[in-house]
Parts: C-alpha cells; sequence; structure tokens
C-alpha cells in the first residue's frame, strides 16, 4: 500500500502462518470501506488541474495528492502504478478526476476522510473476452504524421492500448462495443464508430498550437520536449524541408535552421561536388552527421580551395535524399561525449520514414529567372510491412537535374599575345569559339561588354539516390532485426578559370588557338548500409548491437584542357584520379531508465577509417618537354594525381562512454556523460558533459551545459599529397601537400598532428507560453578550441633554405598542423508561433536569429628549425585562412516564416537575412567605402553587405491526396556584393574580380549568386 508518497513494506508470509499476503491486504482495504465516512463536502470544492504525457500512474497520483491535500492507499502488487499513462484534468472535482482515471488505470476507490482506498477492477467475464474482435489502426496528427504514445479506449470499459512510435495500434474489442475513445495530449479526444470494420486511421485534430517537438537527440534518457530539455534541439518535419522551395536537402536546412550554413560555389576546387556545412559558423568537420542516431561517413575528398572550411572534410549532406527523411534534429550544443568525439559544435541527426502503406510523390519543376538552371526533380517513397505487426520497409527514389548557371562578367583582360611565337595572329581564329561584338584585333583585347569567356555559377548535376529503411521483429516481440542505407551517384560538371591564349605557361595555341575554359567532370558516389538487432526486455533494458558501413569515391576528370608542358602532343581528356574514404563500425549501446528518474546508459564502440588516393592518368601529371620552357605540369585547371602520390592509408578507433540523467525532482534535471576514445596512431582522450535544466515554472525552465571534446586529425588530413602547379610571372611553381606521415617534417621540427581540445559552455532559457500557442528558445554558447588543426600558409622554399634542402622538388609547401586557438561565442534565439481559428483554417510563425563571432586568439610560433635561414617571425597560419575562418561566414542569419492554411489554400511566406562577409583582394583602394585594411594592415578586405531574400508560395489542395504549389526563391532578385571593379565605377578593381570572371566572391559566400528561381510542385499522395 501507499501513503503520503511512501510505500508501506509488506513481508511475505512465512512457513506455518494461516493468513496469507493478500488476504491480510484484503481485510485491511475491507475495514477501510466498512468504516468509511461519506465525503467531505471539500471534496467538492477541491478543483484538480493537470495535464501529463506519457508518465506512470504514481506520478499522476502524486499530483492529486499535493492539489488535494487527500492520501492515497494501495496494495502494490494489485496496482500497476508504474504504468505510463497520459491525462489531463481541466479543473475538475477529485471525484470526476477519479472517475476518468479509473477507466484507464483499471482500479476501484473509495473515499473514506482525507484516504482515498484504491482496489484492482475485475477484469471481463470469460465468455466476453471470448467474443472479441480484434482491431488494428494508426493514429496520426492533423498533418499526417503518426503520433506515438497516443491512449485508445474502448467506451464503457478499462480495455485499452497505446500506439507504438510509429503511431500504431492493435486493440481487442467485445463483440457489443463499438465505439473507441483516442486521446493524446495537445490534442481533442475523438470517438470512433469502428462498427463492421478490422482497420482504421485516425487525425487528430489539435486542441491547441502544439510546439514541443519529443526528441531523443542530445540524451540518451527517455525523449523530451523542448521546455524539458537540457539542450537546444532544432526539429524541422519533413514537411517543413519541402515546403522551403529548395530541391537539395542542404539548402533546405539552409532556409529551416537558423545555425547551419551551406552555401554553393563555383570553380572552386572540392566545394564544387559537396558543399561546405557548418553549424554556428564553425568548421565543417568539428559537427556529427548521423542518421537514425548512426554515424554518417564522411566524404572523400580535403577542401583546399580558399573557401570556408579550408582544410576540412565535410559530410556530403545532399548524398542523401530529402525525401527518405520524416524530420531532422540540429543539436546545437557539443556531444562527443555522448556520440563521436568530433561533435564539437553540434550534431545533426537525419531521421528516415518508416511509414507503411502509404505512398508520397513529389515532382518540381524550376527555372531561374536569367532562364538557366533549369530544375527537374522527381521523389517517390512508399513503405510496406514485411508480414508481422510492427515490420516496415520503406523505400526512397530519388533523381534531379540542374542544367546549371553561369554568372560571368564581360571579360576585361587581354586575350592574345601581342607578339605571339608559334601563332601567326593577334586576334580570333574562324572557329573563335566564344560570343563577339567587334573584337579589336589591333591590341589582343576586347572591349568590356564584348565577350563572356567565363562559366562561373551553380554547377550541372545530375543526382540518382535510392534509400531505404526497414525493420522486423524477430521471434517475441521484444527483439527487432533493423536495417538502412542507400546509395546515391552525383554526376557534377565544374569549370575552371579562362585559359588566354595570352597565358604562355597555360596555352597550347596549337589545339587551343582562342584560349580554352577546361571542364572539370566528377562522379560522386556514396554507399552506406547498417544492419543491427535491438530488444528491450521486460526488465526495461534496452539492447543496440549494430554493424554499419559507408563509403564515399569521388573520380575526377578534366576535359577540354591540356598538359601545357606536352605542347601540341598533350591529350585534351584527362583522368585525374579517384579518392576514395571507407568506413566500418561496429557498436553496442545498453540503456534502461533504472527508476522513473534515473536513466543508465553505456556502450562501445569499434570504428576503422581508409582513406586511398589513386593515381590518374600518366598524361595528366607527366613532365613534359616544354616545363624547362616555362610551361605547366600536369591537366590544366587539375593536375593528376603522380603514381608516387598514391596512398592507402588506415587506422581504428575504439570508445566506450556511460551517460547518465537524473530528475532529482519535478524541476531540476541533471545529466552527464564520459566518452573514452583510443586511435590507433595518436592515442587515446576523454570527453565529457554536464547538462542540467531547472524549471522556474511548469513552463519556463533554464538550461545549461559544459561540454569537453577533442577532435582528431582525419585520416585525408594526415594521409593527402596531392601536388599542383601554377604558372606565376613565367615560373612554374610546384605546391607541395606534404603528408604528416612524410619523416622529414619531423627533421623541420613539426610534430605530427594531435586532438584539438575543445570546451563548450551553453546557457539558455525555454518559455512555452500563451497557453502552449508560443515557443521561446535563447542559448548563449562559447567555444574555445585549443590546438586547432589547419593547413599552413605555403612556405617557399627560396625564402627558407631548410625547407629548401629537404624539398628540392618542390617551389612552395604546406602541411597540416596544431597551429591555432579559437573562440567562438553567440546566441540563438527561436520563437515560433501557432493557432487554429477553425477546423480548416490555422496559422504558424516563427522567428529564428543565431548571431556567432569566432576569432583566433593565438597562434604557435612556427619550429625554428623550420624557419632556420629565413623570417623567424613566419606564421604558420596566413592572414587569408584566417579571414576564412573569422569574417567569410555571415555571423548573424535571421529567419521569419509565415505559413497560413485556409480551406484547400496555403500561403507561406518567409524572409531570410544574412549578415556581411568579408574577402581580402589586390587591387582594393582605401578610397572606396565598402574597403577596410585588414587587423594586420597588410592587406585591404572588401566588406559585403548584408542581404535578405524573400520566398513566397501558394498551395493549392485538389483532394487529400492531391496538391499543387507553386513559387518563388529570392523573389527580389537579390545579389551579394560584386567584386569591385572598374566596370561598375568602382575605385579599384579588385584582383580577384580576375578579369570579370568571378564577379562574386568564390572565397566569401552568403547564399550563392543565382537570382530569383521560380517553380512549381506536385504532391500526390497514394
Amino acid at each position: 500500500m501507499k501513503n503520503h508518497g511512501r510505500n508501506l513494506v509488506f513481508l511475505k508470509e512465512e512457513p506455518g502462518k494461516k493468513m496469507n499476503f493478500k488476504m491480510k491486504i484484503s481485510l485491511v482495504l475491507a475495514f477501510f470501506a466498512l468504516f468509511q465516512l461519506p465525503a467531505n463536502t471539500v471534496l467538492s470544492q477541491v478543483k484538480i488541474d493537470f495535464d501529463v504525457k506519457e508518465v506512470q500512474l504514481k506520478k499522476v497520483l502524486d499530483e492529486i495528492e499535493s492539489q488535494s491535500d487527500y492520501s492515497f492507499f494501495y496494495n502494490v502488487n494489485e496496482i500497476d502504478v508504474v504504468r505510463k499513462i497520459s491525462f489531463s484534468a481541466k479543473k475538475e472535482t477529485v471525484e470526476k478526476v477519479l472517475e476518468n482515471l479509473s477507466d484507464i488505470a483499471g482500479f476501484n476507490f473509495v473515499i473514506n476522510g482525507k484516504q482515498i482506498v484504491l482496489t484492482k477492477k475485475e477484469q471481463s467475464s470469460p465468455t466476453l473476452v471470448s467474443m472479441q474482435s480484434v482491431i488494428e489502426g494508426v493514429v496520426k496528427d492533423d498533418g499526417g504524421y503518426p503520433l506515438p504514445g497516443a491512449n485508445i479506449l474502448v467506451k464503457g470499459t478499462t480495455i485499452g492500448a497505446t500506439t507504438d512510435f510509429d503511431g500504431n495500434f492493435t486493440i481487442e474489442v467485445p463483440a457489443d462495443m463499438n465505439i473507441l475513445v483516442i486521446s493524446y495530449v495537445g490534442f481533442k479526444t475523438t470517438e470512433i464508430d469502428i462498427t463492421d470494420k478490422d482497420t482504421i486511421e485516425v487525425q487528430l485534430e489539435a486542441a491547441a498550437a502544439q510546439l514541443d517537438d519529443v526528441v531523443l537527440v542530445g540524451s540518451r534518457g527517455k525523449p523530451r520536449t523542448d521546455v524539458n530539455r537540457p539542450v537546444p534541439v532544432d526539429v524541422v518535419e519533413a514537411k517543413e524541408l519541402a515546403l522551403t522551395g529548395q530541391t537539395d536537402l542542404g539548402q533546405q536546412i539552409q532556409f529551416s535552421s537558423p545555425s547551419f550554413n551551406s552555401a554553393k560555389y563555383g570553380v572552386n576546387g572540392t566545394t564544387n561536388y559537396a558543399e561546405p556545412a557548418t553549424l554556428k559558423g564553425m568548421s565543417p568537420d568539428q559537427s556529427l552527421v548521423l542518421i537514425n542516431g548512426k554515424r554518417r561517413h564522411q566524404f572523400s575528398t580535403l577542401n583546399l580551395n580558399v573557401s570556408p572550411g579550408l582544410g576540412t572534410i565535410v559530410t556530403d549532406i545532399n548524398s542523401i535524399p530529402s525525401g527518405a527523411l520524416s524530420r531532422i534534429e540540429v543539436l546545437r550544443d557539443g556531444g562527443a561525449a555522448q556520440y563521436g568525439s568530433d561533435a564539437i559544435s553540434g550534431i545533426i541527426n537525419l531521421n528516415l520514414n518508416k511509414s507503411v502503406g502509404e505512398g508520397t510523390y513529389i515532382g518540381t519543376a524550376g527555372i531561374h529567372k536569367e532562364g538557366d538552371g533549369v530544375t527537374f526533380k522527381h521523389s517517390i517513397n512508399y513503405g510496406f510491412g514485411l508480414g508481422k505487426e510492427g515490420s516496415y520497409f520503406n523505400t526512397t527514389l530519388e533523381m534531379f537535374t540542374f542544367s546549371g548557371t553561369n554568372r560571368s562578367d564581360s571579360y576585361t583582360g587581354r586575350i592574345y599575345p601581342e607578339t605571339p611565337d608559334d601563332y601567326d595572329q593577334t586576334g580570333p581564329t574562324p572557329n573563335f569559339p566564344y560570343d563577339t561584338a567587334n573584337p579589336r584585333e589591333d591590341r589582343g583585347f576586347y572591349p568590356q561588354g564584348d565577350v563572356v569567356v567565363g562559366n562561373y555559377g551553380s554547377n550541372e548535376n545530375d543526382t540518382y539516390q535510392a534509400f531505404y529503411n526497414a525493420g522486423l521483429p524477430i521471434g517475441t516481440k521484444d527483439w527487432k532485426l533493423y536495417s538502412f542505407g542507400g546509395v546515391s551517384r552525383k554526376d557534377i560538371l565544374a569549370y575552371g578559370f579562362f585559359r588566354a591564349p595570352s597565358n604562355f605557361g597555360n596555352s597550347a595555341l596549337g589545339i587551343f588557338p582562342d584560349g580554352f575554359v577546361p571542364e572539370l567532370p566528377g562522379s560522386s558516389v556514396d554507399v552506406s548500409t547498417v544492419v543491427g538487432v535491438d530488444r528491450i526486455t521486460r526488465e526495461g533494458w534496452n539492447y543496440d548491437l549494430s554493424l554499419s558501413y559507408g563509403r564515399n569515391y569521388l573520380d575526377l576528370f578534366a576535359n577540354n584542357t591540356v598538359n601545357p608542358s606536352l605542347g601540341s602532343a598533350s591529350p585534351t581528356e584527362f583522368k585525374v584520379g579517384r579518392y576514395d574514404f571507407r568506413q566500418t563500425i561496429g557498436e553496442f549501446n545498453m540503456s534502461k531508465a533504472l527508476s522513473e528518474t534515473f536513466n543508465l546508459a553505456f556502450g562501445t564502440q569499434y570504428r576503422t577509417d581508409r582513406f586511398l588516393l589513386k593515381q590518374g592518368s600518366p598524361e595528366s601529371f607527366e613532365v613534359g618537354s616544354l616545363a624547362t620552357e616555362g610551361k605547366a605540369i600536369g591537366s590544366s585547371a587539375r593536375p593528376g594525381i603522380a603514381d608516387i602520390d598514391e596512398n592507402d592509408l588506415s587506422r581504428s578507433n575504439f570508445a566506450m562512454y556511460v551517460d547518465v540523467e537524473k530528475d532529482f525532482s519535478d524541476r531540476f534535471l541533471l545529466g552527464a556523460a564520459v566518452r573514452y576514445e583510443n586511435y590507433s596512431d595518436f592515442g587515446g582522450n576523454l570527453s565529457g558533459k554536464l547538462a542540467g535544466r531547472y524549471k522556474l515554472t511548469e513552463n519556463i525552465a533554464l538550461r545549461g551545459s559544459y561540454n569537453r571534446g577533442f577532435r582528431a586529425p582525419s585520416v585525408a588530413q594526415i594521409g593527402n599529397r596531392v601536388n599542383t602547379s601554377t604558372v606565376q610571372n613565367d615560373v612554374i611553381v610546384i605546391t607541395k601537400q606534404v603528408s604528416s606521415d612524410d619523416p622529414r617534417l619531423a627533421q623541420l621540427g613539426v610534430k605530427d598532428p594531435e586532438a584539438e581540445i575543445s570546451n563548450n559552455y551553453n546557457i539558455g532559457v525555454t518559455a512555452k507560453l500563451l497557453g502552449g500557442k508560443l515557443l521561446f528558445t535563447a542559448d548563449a554558447f562559447r567555444i574555445d578550441i585549443n590546438d586547432r588543426i589547419v593547413i599552413t600558409e605555403r612556405l617557399d622554399t627560396g625564402d627558407f633554405p631548410a625547407v629548401a634542402a629537404l624539398f628540392p622538388e618542390a617551389s612552395e609547401i604546406r602541411f597540416f598542423t596544431n597551429a591555432i586557438s579559437t573562440k567562438t561565442t553567440g546566441v540563438d534565439i527561436v520563437a515560433a508561433y501557432k493557432e487554429r481559428f477553425s477546423e480548416k483554417s490555422n496559422f504558424s510563425g516563427s522567428l529564428a536569429l543565431t548571431l556567432n563571432q569566432t576569432e583566433v586568439v593565438s597562434q604557435q610560433a612556427a619550429p625554428a628549425e623550420l624557419t632556420a635561414g629565413g623570417d623567424p617571425d613566419f606564421k604558420l597560419l596566413g592572414e587569408i585562412a584566417t579571414q576564412l575562418i573569422e569574417v567569410a561566414q555571415p555571423r548573424y542569419k535571421l529567419l521569419a516564416s509565415l505559413n497560413y492554411n485556409t480551406g484547400r489554400f496555403g500561403f507561406i511566406g518567409r524572409m531570410t537575412h544574412f549578415g556581411e562577409v568579408q574577402a581580402a583582394s589586390g587591387g582594393l583602394s582605401l578610397e572606396d567605402p565598402n574597403v577596410i585594411e585588414s587587423d594586420s594592415g597588410d592587406r585591404l578586405v572588401q566588406v559585403f553587405s548584408d542581404k535578405a531574400l524573400v520566398d513566397l508560395s501558394i498551395s493549392f489542395r485538389f483532394s487529400d491526396n492531391f496538391t499543387w504549389s507553386i513559387g518563388s526563391n529570392n523573389i527580389f532578385d537579390t545579389y551579394p556584393d560584386k567584386w569591385n571593379n572598374t566596370r561598375d565605377g568602382a575605385i579599384g578593381q579588385a584582383s580577384n574580380y580576375s578579369s570579370g570572371q568571378i564577379p562574386y566572391s568564390r572565397n566569401s559566400n552568403q547564399f550563392g549568386f543565382n537570382g530569383a528561381y521560380y517553380y512549381t510542385s506536385f504532391n500526390i499522395n497514394f
């Protein structure tokens, strides 16, 4: 029995006793019933008011006691007080509350003064049970998404069921009963007539705006809503991603989550094939991507071009079809101790769709205002069962084609040599491939506006993707086999800079007398699969054992180009080589709610990473006979991977973690985690996390966390060693990327890269106001990273004798090292409001703002052995690379959206405001108001002003199964600022303007540069 929250202890009857334990309890309860007095009149005056979801019955009884001053007595062997239920009382009397609760919890009650005695309610008779029928169904919200934990009750009885994670339920209904009562916290209770039915589908209507998404990411304990979470998480449903009008997943998240940034680039190396995606303006490799809570493998190629994320490996978000998702969760807090050492800035968890028996087709077509960038996308998703209750096999097929854009200005530079040696004219040939008007052949120039030679924009893209998500109960219902994964192929056509005939080092006049623009095709293939088994025992232990494999390889080519050092003997098509990354992970996780207020989770993981470089065709890296005359080596725009640069590097990682979470009271929650990881190549380290939440009221809470993480250098950073060559002032410059395993670096005093250490601090407030219609969160953060891994500035061997002596084959070298420490500070603010005006009319609005700033606070001195004979003050991280870390991404981003539905029409308006960015360039003038001096005073920096994009769309629902939408992204045709150039009347022309080829910065990017986009889409459910 139970009294004032304390269980009375009953001992089992010893042998020889005449009265057993159960009989004693029955006599005690009968005693109370025999002498019970009429309920005090206060009983009808006390009003109970609360609303709980999926809590133990004991919590409900405790809440009634706290509000009414009554005490409960019951036999813990008869009343299942640990059973979880959802229940609400709206200013009702204790007696009324008990009447409603007794139907759900299955007890009888009697009231004796201030005491309430509970006894077990008898089950239905065997005769009635034998006449039962089985009803199967699914419960969804008004948007069509499953509601886990909804209560189903046969009206007038205590027979009930609860929906599973996918909203499915099965219930046995007596033959003379035909009404089911379905309820869920925050939704209107609905009664369903099941006469002559064996399956039903129920959509519950929201009783009030429900903005609290229940998530598990960020905690390995029980799911919690945003007000109850100790860490900040953005939750974006799949339907919200689709409503952005964007076609690829990276851009969908970009315009849905404030702290996420992903911009499109052109003429910029690896970023042509996998866009850098960041959280909080930090590095792409300081965040972790999960699918269904499992680590996603990374891209195979380093970003070695001048853009945010220089020297890092990204996770290619766009290799995952958006149509396969049910929602995404963006954890804006460190998770290194819980999920992996590289989750410094946060986690992006992609949840795959599990739906069964329904399908969706989405077809999209669009075009940009300039008439290019034609887009077609087809996405089809369908799920079916595998013959067992609770099984599913959900599949997605997507095809995406994009014709590319070109935003180059007219070329303003010299095209032809004034005095050619192996060329008999200074003007265009009859086969001149570019659109020209009255060329000035006498000077070898084209006047401004005559010709566009470059191709600078978003790259041509053909993508084909197939994904699956499957689950199958095996044996008893507490075992389940699961698997998910897929394959993605992206064929990208990028372009290089125009090679003018006047550029001696890069020209091959016998093949391209009018110059050429290199075409740079690349095929990126992603393959992944996860297979696992989980089990929830009757004792509450959750076991999860899985094995996953992921691979990305990128095959690169160079067409419409030459190896200048081979002259007229050069081919014009080359295979550049293959970058390959493979990852295998085995992991085992266990968790259990040891009590209602205490959760324990622990596990272990073993991971292997493998990075491979495979050579290209010999002509792509061959040193031809004309190299001695100043002709560049290798396929121009993208030299091939040489045979001596091939590499096959592997390493393993063993990790184990413990994660605990404790509710010390209804108000105070505390969680802690520790993780140990040991790498085969550089040893082990610890990560830790401490997070807490304190409720000031039921709907207002404070939260905070501290995270200590570390990120090991990736195998690509350790093993990459591809060389490139350029021609500068008729001199060939060979840049050598030195791999970390090169013993010559140790002779220069350069240590092997070690793990970077991070300390992450978060503090925030959450509030649910206006009856749950308004949700507000504000979170401030600071992330300090020591020994941050970066790629160095290029060291000119002519300036450092010690370097020249060890690397005679190179003009300059660069390598990875722990060179700097950084500090990132900021705040994220999110406000969301929902209102339902009627059954067919509702409104939602949101405002999300992120402010962040990253600073390089210190830099290690270069080793004395390296600078011997050269500049002792040389900085390993150059000024441009520092700017890429500090000012190349917007320091603030504001998302505002309005969504109104009435009848069959839906209207969406969205504004995204990006903060300013900066980039350095030669040729600028301080007289220009958009130009500032860099902190060191060595360079001039152009400021690209803040911009706002506005998107609008209208949809019409012809039926429950067919919706048509039209819309425009960037409806006002907003572009980022251009580089200063004399064509636009600027005081000085930026060298990065590249004579008109690169009008918009490829180094600092806010949102791309394609202008207005118009689209239409069809959504068909079947």
